[in-house]
């Protein structure tokens, strides 16, 4: 009977020691691929990460995002995002979005195309002063098979 108390307490001791060990994940391990994360530069190239472990970035496709302003002399600043990819995607999206120096939105504009390898969104600063004004552009690209990418660009005028 002694042996028995003994070793239930043992055994009761040891699982409270060892489902109390649990860890938490920490910031480093979190998966954030698919998290929009706002980049200060006017591109970005990503290759595809494959949901296959066997197709691991074999062929993995390239994305890439871009938003680029333009001046012209005698018309408004206006302002292109780009979505591209070296394949055929089942969705690529692109939104381009004109902010003042305040962050105040200005105009916005998004197009999407369901398998295509390329697509591309144009807005118009109106502004008479555009001086620390800039343009945000947001791309996803989905394909079957692989998850999906999100980008976000920016450029300033």
């Amino acid at each position: 009977m002694k042996v028995k108390k003994t070793l239930i307490t043992t055994a009761l001791g040891l699982s409270i020691l060892s489902f109390g060990a649990t860890t938490n994940a920490n910031a480093d391990e979190i998966n954030t691929e698919d998290k929009q994360v706002i980049v200060d530069s006017d591109s970005i190239q990503d290759s595809k990460k494959s949901e296959n472990g066997f197709l691991k970035n074999l062929r993995a496709p390239n994305n890439t995002s871009t938003v680029t302003t333009y001046k012209p002399l005698f018309d408004n600043p206006y302002a292109i995002a780009k979505s591209s990819s070296t394949t055929k995607e089942d969705y690529i999206y692109a939104k381009a979005r004109a902010f003042k120096s305040n962050g105040s939105l200005i105009s916005s504009k998004a197009n999407s195309e369901n398998k295509s390898s390329f697509v591309s969104a144009t807005v118009t600063n109106s502004s008479i002063y555009y001086g620390g004004d800039y343009a945000i552009g947001n791309h996803t690209y989905k394909l079957s098979g692989y998850n999906d990418v999100n980008h976000e660009t920016k450029a300033y005028w």
